[in-house]
């Protein structure tokens, strides 16, 4: 799938570089993580993978600011808010560009401790608690990108809610209106790439909207999914706003798997630590790259940050590891070789591809 699409782009593409900002996600500030984030340590480890990621040639982080952390009425939201401010301070420090996004905390799955009452919330109470968050960080917090809305059948999969394209549209109307712009912040919205088009429509009709963020996982059949990704890519960029790839990751999944809907499944991001994954997660990451390159795109994200600095080795031990365990091995072999400054062989292609570029790259 990855050589058809790496096919179809070069057809495409005239091979000259863009000024896009190569980042990714600052996993220790991943609100999914939830109370550990208030813990003295998570900063200061936060300040060190900062200092990898500049080291790998990183210009930009991702911050995922998850929704309720900073609700007024949830639990420790002013210790939330001012850890955020920090991290915010510590990339400025560095010149890194910063992309908040938010969305529905994953309460309820393996990926987060944090627990969430979504039966409390209405369609309507929910997005008018996600406007106001986003209001508070585009005021507090001051990203150069905000992106207001992101998934939105994800949203709907983690809050159980109902929520149609025609309320995601009104919710970032009335979001955009109440955030100021003069330190000039730029505002987005997206979707999945293997999302319903009815979505992006809508919000491909806001002037307001500065870009369109797009999350790209899985491929589809013989790269039809990447190929949509190139598509709306060049569309988006005709109707004169700008591009950004908020996440974006090797999905492994088979042709089948993907006949069902792909959600949020654990067993699929339990494939992803083994260290045989390397030459595909590579190829991957140059293919993106030029994906970049070829439709002028902003800024781009890589989202599990972890594999930039360890892989575990697949044995019939660790073929059987439970999700919960999977993430406690390959974060705490990750994190040992960050305090140490080790990057992985992926750790190291994506330093060289971004040496590799020119200097104003």
């Amino acid at each position: 799938s990855l050589t058809l699409f790496e096919r179809n782009l070069n057809q495409n593409w005239n091979g000259q570089q863009n000024q896009t900002v190569f980042a990714a996600e600052l996993a220790f500030a991943n609100g999914n993580i939830g109370e550990s984030l208030l813990l003295p340590q998570t900063l200061d480890n936060s300040r060190i993978l900062l200092d990898c990621l500049q080291e790998i040639g990183i210009k930009g982080v991702v911050l995922s600011i998850k929704f309720p952390l900073l609700q007024p009425d949830f639990p420790h939201s002013s210790g939330y808010l001012e850890f955020y401010k920090g991290i915010a301070d510590e990339c400025r420090q560095r010149g890194m560009k910063i992309l908040v996004e938010t969305g529905a905390i994953f309460s309820g799955t393996a990926y987060s401790p944090v627990y969430v009452d979504w039966s409390k919330y209405t369609a309507e109470s929910f997005l008018g608690g996600m406007r106001n968050q986003l209001l508070l960080i585009a005021k507090e917090i001051k990203p150069d990108y905000l992106t207001l809305t992101e998934e939105p059948t994800t949203q709907e999969a983690l809050s159980g809610l109902i929520i149609s394209p025609g309320l995601w549209t009104d919710f970032v109307n009335s979001t955009l209106d109440g955030i100021d712009r003069s330190n000039g912040i730029r505002l987005g919205a997206g979707i999945g790439s293997w999302e319903n088009r009815a979505y992006l429509d809508a919000i491909l009709r806001i002037p307001g909207i500065d870009y369109i963020d797009l999350h790209v996982y899985p491929l589809g059949k013989d790269g039809a999914i990447l190929n949509r990704v190139l598509d709306i890519a060049q569309e988006v960029r005709n109707s004169g706003k700008a591009v950004t790839i908020g996440e974006c990751w090797l999905y492994k999944v088979s042709t089948e798997e993907m006949a069902s809907d792909i959600g949020i499944d654990g067993k699929v991001y339990n494939r992803d630590p083994f260290s045989f994954w390397y030459p595909l997660d590579a190829h991957f990451i140059d293919i993106i790259i030029n994906l970049a390159d070829a439709t002028g795109m902003e800024f781009v994200s890589f989202f599990w940050t972890r594999y930039f600095f360890a892989y575990l080795d697949y044995s019939t031990e660790t073929r059987g590891l439970s999700i919960a365990e999977m993430n406690r091995r390959i974060n705490q072999a990750a994190n040992a070789n960050v305090r140490d400054g080790i990057t992985s062989p992926l750790g190291q292609h994506y330093q060289q591809r971004l040496r590799s570029r020119t200097p104003n790259n």
